[in-house]
């Protein structure tokens, strides 16, 4: 609903997509900020910013499980 001298909600960047998956994944989300993203964030950019966040994630638990194993003396 676009109302007479309004502007359409500007796009936002894919950093600001980054962010909104960060704290989406915490699961501390203010519904306002919520809503505002879903209006400004497209769905390719939630995708893109969910499957980076995704990978980061993975790769952080692994590299943590790593230096433990390593710190133990037990890796390779």
């Amino acid at each position: 609903m676009n109302l007479e001298g309004s502007s359409p909600p500007r796009r936002a960047g894919f950093l600001t997509a980054l962010l909104a998956v960060f704290w989406s994944f915490l699961g501390i989300r203010r519904r306002s900020d919520y809503e505002t993203d879903a209006t400004r964030l497209s769905m390719g950019q939630v995708v893109a910013a969910g499957l980076i966040g995704g990978a980061v994630f993975v790769l952080g638990v692994l590299a943590l499980v790593r230096f433990a194993l390593w710190k133990l003396g037990t890796g390779t």
